[in-house]
């Protein structure tokens, strides 16, 4: 037979498990407060962003063509964005810089974000208010942007920006333009989006 001794119960190891044991039990309690605060809470719909900026152009634009701009790759030629040609690549970056008046035309075989895929008088007997340019742009710029590059809209990263005269005086003056041109966020293409259809 052997001899055992039984073990003596510790005291400091029965709180010490008692206080982990509550910090546990805390813990879980707070985690299942969150969770059903986030189950609980009201869903808010996500609505897609895209930004379609409006600036002035500055004269009425071009007549489009459907090939893109054959410009040498050193071309430093600034064009008021208002007169850039459907085909017409660039970076998005020197018509911000510009306040949104001026493109920086470049050969779409070197790397550009942006190129216009729409450019032509809008057919509305009056200057037409906000969404009267946003109605234009859905019937006009996104038949077009598919037409150009077949794609739909929205299918792609693609994202469409467009401008338009931004006051009656403008208008009353002849500029009627919307032009549309898409950016790849993406940026870097060294072909036409045309091209990519």
């Amino acid at each position: 037979m052997s001899d055992s001794q039984a073990a003596k119960p510790n005291k400091k190891s029965d709180v010490t498990t008692w206080v982990i044991t509550g910090i546990i039990v805390v813990i879980l309690i707070a985690t299942m407060i969150f969770a059903i605060k986030a189950i609980t809470a009201p869903i808010q719909p996500v609505t897609p962003t895209t930004t379609q900026p409006v600036v002035t152009p500055s004269t009425a634009g071009a007549t489009p063509t459907d090939t893109p701009s054959p410009l040498p790759a050193d071309a430093a030629t600034t064009t008021p964005i208002a007169e850039a040609a459907v085909g017409t690549c660039f970076n998005r970056q020197a018509n911000v810089d510009s306040q949104g008046k001026f493109i920086d035309p470049i050969d779409c075989t070197q790397p550009h974000d942006s190129e216009v895929f729409y450019s032509a008088a809008v057919a509305d007997a009056s200057y037409p208010d906000d969404a009267g340019w946003k109605q234009d742009v859905l019937n006009d710029c996104h038949p077009a942007f598919k037409a150009y590059t077949g794609v739909t809209y929205g299918q792609n990263p693609w994202q469409i920006y467009y401008i338009y005269p931004s006051t009656q005086a403008q208008w009353d003056g002849g500029d009627h333009m919307l032009l549309c041109y898409t950016t790849d966020p993406l940026g870097g293409r060294v072909t036409s989006v045309k091209a990519a259809s």
